[in-house]
């Protein structure tokens, strides 16, 4: 850099870059809709260290380190076996860390797809109305026959439904059902006994079936709740989690997890002589810096940790609903033991300011942890003075 252009472009790089900066810690005080963390203090070690300008590539498989040394995969197998010792299954898992949720449900849908087409079984996709838009979306990628199952007003998948929708089914065929652990807009968790029960009530053989389970927003919360189901012990054989959602990655990841028997089914070795190691992974190529955000989440808040805040979001989401009610605000609903409160839609105005998610008349609050009662209080104010 050696002439005032040069100079002067620099300049105003980083004039618009502490312009962006101050728009965005702003808009981070008002970020109520979506369900993601806008700002993480407990991860500004890893922003300034000399670690964030590194190259840092987890190619392929986490337990293979390959033949390239720039990589951070011993924090992401510590990462993973975090996760793992939630769910019970530390001792028979393979997984990795994704790019995000959707990343995540396609790889469960793509080891089911395999699991099952590697047994004889042509693969069909049962959904419920209320799944995440990248279900459908993954379904037609992977090109599996996709049969959506109606939904309860709750959000809640309808079981009378779906053993509507298996009957259709032919005999020869697989099976793979999403499991939803807390819906996009109201939080609405699909029963695993419910569809556990549906499955064995029309006889369908358990090897025929393979049950993914989305917890993008939930999966951090899920295993605390009082009356949680124990998943993979239940027929469970993936699942896919956000990163960036509730334990509050600054940037968007997710962590998948199936187990290790299913996993080796459907894919075998799949050795890659040009990078040195097996890859199954959808990306190849993986962020390592993601395995360094959350393996650092990991060890600062524990499991401890996790489910105070969980127990806290959920009591402060009870907080919302009720000063809502209190209001008598239209058209409040808070599905039990969930993070997410939803409502009529308000005016244009606080859904702009808030970043509210909005779905025909509804709107919702995503209750993170940055959403305490204070913030609670100031919102239910402006919605006071401008209910419709």
């Amino acid at each position: 850099m050696n002439n005032s252009e040069d100079l002067e472009r620099l300049a105003e790089a980083e004039i618009r870059l502490s312009y962006f900066l101050a728009e965005q810690i702003k808009n981070s005080t008002t970020y109520f809709g979506y369900p993601e963390v806008p700002e993480n203090n407990d991860l500004s070690i890893l922003g300034i260290s000399s670690l964030a300008k590194l190259h840092l590539n987890n190619a392929g498989d986490p337990w293979v380190h390959g033949n390239a040394k720039m990589h951070t995969k011993e924090f992401e197998q510590e990462a993973l076996d975090f996760v793992a010792h939630l769910y019970g299954i530390e001792d028979n898992y393979w997984g990795y860390i994704t790019s995000g949720g959707t990343e995540g449900n396609l790889y469960g849908m793509y080891t089911g797809r395999d699991y099952l087409a590697n047994q004889g079984k042509r693969p069909v996709f049962l959904f419920s109305s209320s799944s995440h838009y990248s279900i459908p979306k993954n379904a037609h990628l992977l090109g599996i026959k996709a049969l959506q199952v109606s939904a309860q007003t709750s959000g809640e998948m309808d079981y009378d439904d779906l053993a509507k929708k298996l009957k259709t089914i032919e005999n020869q065929d697989g099976i793979i059902v999403n499991l939803n652990l807390g819906t996009t807009m109201t939080g609405a968790m699909d029963s695993l006994t419910q569809i556990n029960t549906v499955i064995n009530d029309l006889g369908i053989p358990r090897d025929r079936v393979f049950i993914h389970a989305d917890a993008a927003l939930m999966g951090f919360i899920y295993p605390f709740l009082e009356n949680a189901e124990s998943l993979f012990e239940n027929g469970v054989n993936s699942i896919a989690i956000s990163g960036h959602k509730f334990p509050g990655a600054i940037h968007p990841c997710g962590i998948v997890l199936s187990q290790k028997k299913v996993h080796d089914i459907a894919f075998g070795e799949n050795w890659v002589p040009y990078v040195g190691t097996k890859d199954t992974t959808i990306s190849g190529s993986r962020n390592g810096f993601l395995a360094l955000n959350l393996w650092y989440i990991f060890q600062k808040k524990g499991i401890q940790g996790f489910r105070d805040e969980g127990m806290q979001c959920i009591e402060n989401a009870k907080y919302l609903t009720q000063k809502l009610k209190d209001m008598n605000y239209p058209d409040v609903f808070h599905f039990p033991n969930q993070i997410i409160v939803t409502f009529k839609n308000p005016i244009p105005a606080l859904v702009r300011k808030y970043q509210l998610a909005t779905q025909g008349d509804m709107a919702h609050v995503v209750v993170m942890q940055h959403i305490t009662k204070s913030r609670i209080d100031s919102f239910c104010k402006d919605l006071m003075k401008n209910i419709v």
